[in-house]
């Protein structure tokens, strides 16, 4: 198993999404789930270029998906929907190839460390439209951030003109698993 290195970060494009919707809730009680870190991370000016701390943008995910999505995987996939639709129609579009999932699935790694740095990531093709993702993550916070990168492939397969998406985990690294595995297909 590939390890992680210690030093993990997150970028500001996608440190953006979750400052703003932290600060668009003012009547949910952030104070109570977020560390000292996470409340500094708030009060700063979020650069869509610069690379963030890990520690408190996780806390900051994880405190959405509780307070907003209500633990609710298919609520967090939908958040992925809107982000990624967002980011990979704008910022991001170059890495999208019209008319080709499959190639724009292969730069799936580069979208995965272009918001994460520090993520092990590896991807194949099965077969013609079907592929699988290992992800190598042991930290257990992590599980709504795989819910939203159901919604990127989802986007993903959307927009580059595939029918008929089914990305499923084939296993999760949450329940104990080694990694994670996410299968997708499509027509």
């Amino acid at each position: 198993m590939k390890q992680q290195p210690l030093e993990r970060f997150v970028k500001g494009t996608m440190v953006l999404d979750i400052v703003k919707t932290i600060r668009g809730f003012h009547d949910k009680p952030w104070d109570q789930y977020l560390s000292r870190e996470a409340q500094e991370l708030l009060q700063q000016r979020i650069l869509a270029s610069a690379w963030y701390p890990y520690e408190p943008v996780i806390n900051c995910l994880n405190a959405i998906y509780l307070l907003i999505g209500g633990n609710n995987p298919k609520n967090a996939r939908a958040w992925g929907r809107i982000n990624g639709k967002q980011v990979f129609e704008t910022v991001y579009k170059t890495l999208m190839v019209p008319g080709d999932t499959t190639e724009s699935l292969k730069k799936l790694s580069i979208i995965v460390n272009v918001f994460f740095k520090g993520s092990s990531y590896e991807s194949k093709e099965i077969e013609p439209r079907h592929f699988q993702v290992q992800i190598f993550d042991n930290d257990p916070r992590t599980e709504a951030i795989y819910y939203l990168v159901q919604g990127w492939i989802d986007v993903i397969i959307e927009i580059t003109g595939g029918k008929n998406a089914k990305v499923l985990f084939a296993q999760k690294h949450w329940e104990g698993n080694e990694f994670t595995i996410i299968d997708i297909r499509w027509e």
